[in-house]
């Protein structure tokens, strides 16, 4: 169990972080724009779907708040704080700590402090210039709610609590009363000896009292590639006579069993007749060869004598009894294991819509702008060992804002939908269509020179603008100004440099008066 609590944690801990890249890199081309309240309603979206983040926020080199979530802290300067100061150099995962500036500006239903992590990312410019930091702190309670999410189920069979730890060994998340107190020695060396494990220790917390034994497994949180876990020990106890007592019971019937079966046969035995020790030879020979699962190797009813008779009954029954609990057992686990499964299957159903989702723009259902820059790598390696151009095409909706101020936001969407089959019918099966925000979009196409680019880019403006938005009344003309840039690529390239050089060639349409094409080339 503490093995599952880690590894949920840790995944948990990894999404936070990947939501965090994926605002910075939103966060860096809306800075760019000079689009700062888009920033904030990015942020506060991103806390509505995590109820955990208690405060998310932009800040600026100098350490000046931008942007945040309900507008805490925004144009207040934090740039003493230590995330602040780690992330200038890289992605940053704080350590527990009680709240400084946010103490009194949010809800605490705790008697004890608010405490968060942290996650801090650097927004870069393309020379690695800092453009900002991005930061955000979790409630320490998210990792509680995960506790209680994987014991709840078994809560009530296995009694179990959960602790945390951290790398010095004084408890985050605990007993009531064991918040802040260390761990006791043997259990410190244990878990630092050990990636995982379990053992048998009083759990004594200091101050407490309490001298119960438990038997404690434990788990050491992870780093991973990207960044610097926390050494956390995330540890699961449970009072060590409830935990052997199934156990101990069942030492317990054998031994009462065997006791028994002893005395019958030193009474039996004390016998002086041969018709007193035949059938109890007899007896035990079956005995031998029972099979509790099949009726039929059961010990027969014998009435050579009463006694004889009686006690062939008695064990009859015993086994019979034996039989039928061990089948019961059998199929409480059976259960179990199914149960088990049916919710593996939930979870793991659960990653791949998460995935989907994560690499998904919402609205059209294209590729987004993470995906695309993911697909865009791999593209751009089998060019540089090909020798084979990449070609990337952008393009936007000409006077979309005039397209949300006149018909508003919902005809707008529409627009987009519309625009996006569009391009889906201009383009191969084989070509990468992405939304990379707002009413801008790329393609992506391989082994692709410029002439044969600028034919789709045509064939995709041409589409556009004959084929108008049908509306309840009327309809909606649209058309779009198109940038193409091709490159064969060498190992420094990327796909940033791809997609600058196309919107060059996209701002310099719009610039010659909208609805055309415009190649990267011409414009050198």
């Amino acid at each position: 169990m503490a093995i599952q609590l880690r590894d949920k944690v840790e995944l948990d801990l990894h999404e936070r972080y990947s939501d965090l890249m994926v605002a910075a890199a939103i966060s860096k081309q809306r800075l760019e724009r000079q689009q700062t309240p888009d920033i904030s309603a990015l942020l506060d979206t991103l806390a509505r779907n995590f109820p955990s983040y208690a405060w998310i926020g932009l800040v600026q080199p100098d350490g000046t708040v931008i942007a945040s979530t309900g507008g805490l802290l925004q144009g207040m300067n934090v740039g003493h704080r230590p995330w602040f100061q780690s992330a200038r150099e890289g992605p940053f995962l704080g350590d527990a700590h009680e709240a400084a500036l946010l103490a009194d500006k949010l809800e605490n239903d705790s008697p004890l402090p608010l405490r968060f992590v942290d996650i801090a990312v650097p927004l870069k410019s393309a020379d690695g210039e800092l453009m900002g930091v991005l930061g955000a702190h979790l409630y320490l309670h998210w990792v509680e709610n995960i506790g209680e999410s994987l014991l709840a189920p078994l809560q009530e069979r296995l009694k179990s609590e959960l602790i945390v730890a951290n790398e010095d060994g004084k408890v985050l998340i605990g007993p009531e009363g064991s918040v802040g107190k260390p761990l006791n020695d043997q259990l410190l060396e244990a878990t630092r000896s050990n990636q995982s494990g379990h053992l048998t220790t009083s759990m004594a917390f200091e101050g407490s009292g309490a001298t119960e034994e438990y038997l404690v497994g434990y788990s050491q949180l992870r780093d991973r590639a990207e960044y610097a876990g926390f050494n956390w020990q995330v540890l699961v106890r449970k009072q060590a006579d409830e935990a052997f007592m199934p156990a101990q019971d069942l030492r317990n019937t054998i031994l009462g069993v065997g006791a028994l079966m002893a005395m019958l046969l030193i009474l039996l035995a004390s016998s002086t007749a041969r018709r007193t020790t035949q059938p109890l030879l007899q007896m035990a020979r079956e005995a031998r060869n029972l099979d509790p699962n099949n009726p039929d190797t059961l010990i027969r009813m014998r009435d050579d004598y009463e006694e004889v008779k009686v006690l062939s009954t008695v064990l009859r029954d015993l086994i019979q009894r034996l039989a039928d609990k061990t089948r019961e057992t059998n199929e409480l686990n059976m259960n179990l294991e199914r149960r088990v499964a049916d919710r593996t299957l939930a979870l793991e159903k659960a990653n791949r819509k998460l995935e989907e989702t994560a690499r998904t723009d919402v609205l059209t259902g294209l590729d987004n702008r993470r995906y695309l820059f993911e697909l865009g790598k791999t593209a751009l390696k089998k060019a540089v060992r090909s020798g084979r151009p990449v070609t990337t095409i952008m393009f936007d909706v000409d006077l979309f804002k005039k397209v949300n101020d006149t018909y508003g936001h919902a005809v707008g969407d529409k627009a987009l939908v519309h625009l996006s089959a569009l391009a889906r019918q201009a383009i191969r099966d084989i070509d990468i269509l992405a939304r990379l925000g707002g009413e801008e979009f790329a393609i992506l196409l391989e082994n692709t020179t410029e002439e044969e680019a600028a034919e789709v880019a045509e064939r995709l403006r041409t589409g556009i603008h004959e084929s108008p938005l049908p509306l309840e009344r009327g309809s909606l003309g649209l058309s779009v100004s198109v940038g193409v840039s091709t490159l064969i690529p060498e190992s420094s390239d990327d796909l940033d440099t791809l997609l600058g050089r196309a919107d060059k060639a996209l701002y310099a349409a719009k610039a010659a008066g909208r609805n055309r094409v415009c190649l990267y080339s011409a414009i050198q």
